[in-house]
């Protein structure tokens, strides 16, 4: 910047017009000793002469009395002109570094906001790809939680189907039956046969059963009343069974026991009840029957079979 404002100067300088310096030439007077010349002839000058001359000003008689240029009308508004220059030149400079600063500035934070643009840019394909990879994990989760779901379905299924299968199951199979003697102190008896059939014991058995002589078919009314059950202390094994023979209360008149024998009558001896006990698992269980006796015609086999209702079982 220095040498830019001495060349400024410089230059300055010399364009500035330079003054001559003219001294006047003095007229010499003839004196009485030196020889006269011969005039050479010359045109004749005619030369106005005003009536008053102007008078000569301050500052060619300064300039005359000095015998020199008039410097000191141009040297100082020259220097002045010249550090009005340089400062200008100055402030120009400043400018346009200042310029220079802001370009580079821009031009840095362009390649910032590109840089960032950038990093956007893979920062989204990348998060796109995680998305991706999140919503095929999730498919995959989903088909995986299916799958569980489906096992474990399964496996409930096979528990459950194991559970059925090892539980005891008491049955009330038709058994045999006492028709009504008299002289022999014997009244009618129904004797079922209990079996479990299940493939483990059945715990605290207990059970309540009755008999009666009762219409066919029954009323719709009838309540299958029961009386107190036995405590539930007997166990009964798999494949095992046992007999329970429940007795009509009351002798019926003896014209019509072979009525009541085949059924043909409309009466038949009836015995019903239910069991209650628990099974391996420790799961409460109940079988109810209800069943009808007749004997065939030898008058000794006894044939029966299941009523309609109060023959269920868990």
């Amino acid at each position: 910047m220095k040498s830019i404002v001495v060349l400024l100067a410089l230059a300055f300088l010399q364009s500035t017009p330079s003054v001559k310096q003219e001294h006047p030439k003095k007229e010499t007077t003839p004196t009485q000793g030196s020889p006269k010349s011969t005039p050479e002839p010359t045109s004749p000058i005619t030369i106005p002469v005003s009536q008053s001359s102007p008078k000569p000003e301050a500052s060619e008689t300064r300039d005359k009395s000095s015998g020199g240029p008039p410097w000191g009308d141009i040297f100082w508004p020259s220097w002045a002109l010249v550090i009005v220059t340089i400062v200008a030149v100055k402030a120009a400079l400043t400018t346009l570094r200042s310029i220079n600063a802001q370009v580079d500035e821009m031009r840095k934070t362009g390649e910032q906001t590109d840089k960032l643009i950038s990093e956007n840019i893979t920062q989204s394909k990348s998060m796109q790809q995680s998305v991706a990879e999140a919503a095929r994990l999730a498919s995959a989760m989903e088909v995986v939680a299916k799958e569980i779901a489906v096992s474990s379905q399964a496996a409930t299924a096979s528990v459950s189907a194991i559970g059925l299968q090892m539980r005891a199951y008491i049955c009330v199979v038709i058994g045999s039956a006492v028709y009504q003697d008299r002289a022999k102190n014997l009244k009618f008896q129904a004797l079922p046969s209990i079996i479990n059939a299940g493939l483990t014991p059945a715990h605290k058995v207990s059970f309540s059963a009755s008999a009666a002589i009762l219409p066919i078919p029954l009323p719709a009314d009838f309540t299958f009343a029961l009386p107190a059950p036995t405590s539930g202390t007997q166990v009964i094994g798999p494949r095992q069974n046992i007999t329970v023979s429940p007795v009509v209360e009351e002798f019926c008149d003896d014209s019509e026991i072979e009525g009541i024998k085949h059924a043909a009558q409309g009466k038949a001896l009836y015995t019903w009840g239910i069991f209650t006990y628990e099974d391996i698992f420790g799961n409460p269980q109940s079988t109810r029957f209800c069943q009808i006796y007749t004997w065939l015609a030898d008058g000794k086999t006894t044939w029966g079979y299941y009523a309609e209702r109060h023959n269920d079982a868990t």
